[in-house]
């Protein structure tokens, strides 16, 4: 774990950083520093955040060709445009990456369409990746295979799950939390249930 996350947690066990705050405090750290030396690059490089395209940053309708990018969605790419002001790098981490020749230049100029500049585009993870906004992403709790689920279908895996897998303890449910009495409401993140 990068030890820039490790020092956010106050110690809580399997407690996510909130890089917001720490964006915003410290900004992003220098490098990864807890990596094997075998497997690690030699040279230190820029962390970054990746953002998926189709379903993240642009909407997505279905397939329709490499040349057709949805409409970008209006709070992702504030969120891009705000990490980019304050230096912080950003990748477009696509599948689409991976036809070089004919997926990469229309993501350019959709970029360059909606107010972005030219920014590196992936399909492949490094050492230096500290986040991924993704809409088909399940998030794991490190070091214990057991995945955060959203009370939504789009934050539950597709996958089956183990024959013998009981999800209540397996699994971290995750809930929106009842408004405070008085409140009206409220937009607290969600919490872990009990």
């Amino acid at each position: 774990m990068i030890p820039f996350f490790r020092k956010k947690q106050n110690d809580k066990k399997n407690a996510a950083p909130d890089i917001g705050k720490i964006v915003e405090n410290e900004g992003l750290p220098d490098a990864v520093t807890e990596v094997d030396s075998a497997t690690a690059p030699e040279e230190k490089s820029k962390p970054w955040i990746g953002v998926d395209l189709d379903g993240t940053l642009a909407e997505w309708t279905g397939w329709k060709g490499l040349d057709n990018i949805g409409k970008p969605i209006p709070l992702m790419l504030a969120r891009v445009k705000f990490w980019l002001e304050r230096g912080i790098t950003v990748k477009i981490f696509t599948a689409r990456a991976s036809d070089e020749a004919n997926g990469i230049p229309p993501i350019k100029k959709w970029l360059a369409d909606n107010g972005l500049p030219e920014l590196e585009i992936t399909n492949k993870k490094d050492f230096d990746m500290v986040e991924l906004w993704d809409d088909r992403v399940i998030q794991v709790v490190q070091n214990t295979g057991k995945p955060f689920l959203s009370m939504f279908s789009a934050g539950r895996p597709a996958a089956p799950i183990l024959p013998n897998e009981d999800s209540s303890s397996t699994f971290y449910l995750l809930k929106k939390p009842a408004p405070p009495a008085g409140n009206g409401g409220g937009n607290k993140a969600p919490e872990q249930a009990k």
